[in-house]
């Protein structure tokens, strides 16, 4: 009996150790891509063009950050313009999203699940098909190199995917606490807006949240609908010329993009995370 229990608690420490074991490679595989361009970020430009190269600066410098803040657009103009049209295009897709997987929840139509399927279907349409019809209609309306069209693309990519997110969160809410709320007088948009939407908040700011970092991080429809006023994925261009590359200002410029999302999604973590548990056991 001892011995078994002896057994039991040292199979459960080795299963312990040898399962952080693994998530801490899997961890150090994802972050020494971060933290190598980090320390990049902060060498000298003769530092850099070192051989063999090293991990660790040799003699530390901002020069890099200086010339991304202060000798570009990037903070300027670019980050501006990837954070409008990241923010505004997931801020529509919350009431868009949530309202179709309302519908698509609660109300069973002739033709809805054909509906549903072909939403799902919009998902496994590779973006790269659309640009030449996009950038066609762009130029017809107007619209090339601006911010509404950028937020209109990225609105219209990210609906598919939000609906199918936010319906879970709908079909793990009672019917029985609308039905109550329609007895107390509630109009069906009031028991939506009162009862409904605050229970499904967690899974709408989910949405937002993974929208805005899609988003914020797209490259191929910016380059070709917004050339001029570019976004910041698009503008890492700015630093490479024609006769060398100054690997320290792209790791510099690529920190300095991150910084903004990383601030989001710290700010929205615990409701990320709440909601995706939430949405794994209701599902």
């Amino acid at each position: 009996m001892t011995s078994t229990m002896v057994r039991s608690k040292t199979e459960k420490r080795l299963e312990f150790l040898s399962t952080h074991a693994i998530l801490l490679c899997i961890a150090l595989v994802f972050i020494f891509p971060v933290f190598y361009t980090l320390m990049t970020s902060l060498k000298s430009k003769g530092d850099v063009l070192t051989s063999p190269p090293t991990i660790l600066p040799r003699e530390w410098s901002l020069e890099a950050y200086d010339t991304v803040i202060n000798g570009s657009n990037m903070v300027r103009v670019y980050l501006p313009n990837s954070f409008i049209n990241s923010f505004f295009s997931s801020l529509l897709i919350m009431p868009l999203a949530g309202l179709a997987a309302y519908t698509f929840s609660r109300y069973k139509f002739r033709g809805s699940r054909l509906l549903e399927i072909f939403i799902l279907g919009l998902m496994m349409i590779p973006g790269l098909t659309n640009l030449i019809p996009l950038y066609r209609m762009a130029s017809d309306w107007d619209l090339l190199n601006t911010n509404q069209i950028m937020i209109m693309v990225y609105t219209a990519g990210g609906l598919p995917f939000s609906i199918w997110i936010v319906r879970a969160f709908f079909d793990s809410i009672p019917r029985e606490l609308e039905e109550a709320a329609l007895i107390d007088g509630c109009s069906p948009f009031g028991a939506l807006w009162r009862v409904i939407v605050p229970l499904a908040a967690p899974g709408l700011l989910a949405a937002f949240l993974l929208n805005f970092v899609d988003t914020w991080n797209e490259f191929l429809a910016a380059v070709v609908l917004a050339v001029q006023d570019k976004t910041a994925t698009v503008g890492l261009y700015d630093f490479q010329s024609s006769f060398e590359i100054a690997y320290n200002v792209w790791a510099a410029a690529s920190i300095v993009i991150v910084i903004p999302v990383l601030v989001v999604f710290l700010a929205l973590r615990n409701t990320f995370f709440n909601a995706m548990l939430e949405g794994a056991l209701k599902g």
